[in-house]
């Protein structure tokens, strides 16, 4: 489900009240205890800082090595 004002997907896992459990597809939370990551409650409050950013799949390019005291 989106959320209207960030156009973000509701789910716990960015929730402000759940907190990641180790090597786990779930999460802690406050409310509801032991729950899915990709479930969602009536108690969600987006939280920034818990979002992934999409990875970028742009590589650097390769440089070549250059002995500065060949340039003139």
């Amino acid at each position: 489900m989106k959320s209207k004002k960030y156009d973000i997907e509701k789910m716990c896992r960015t929730c402000e009240h759940a907190e990641l459990l180790v090597d786990t597809d779930a999460v802690l939370c406050e409310r509801k205890g032991i729950v899915r990551a990709d479930g969602v409650c009536r108690k969600f409050i987006y939280d920034v800082l818990k979002r992934v950013p999409p990875k970028n799949n742009v590589s650097a390019p390769k440089l070549d090595y250059v002995d500065i005291d060949d340039v003139k």
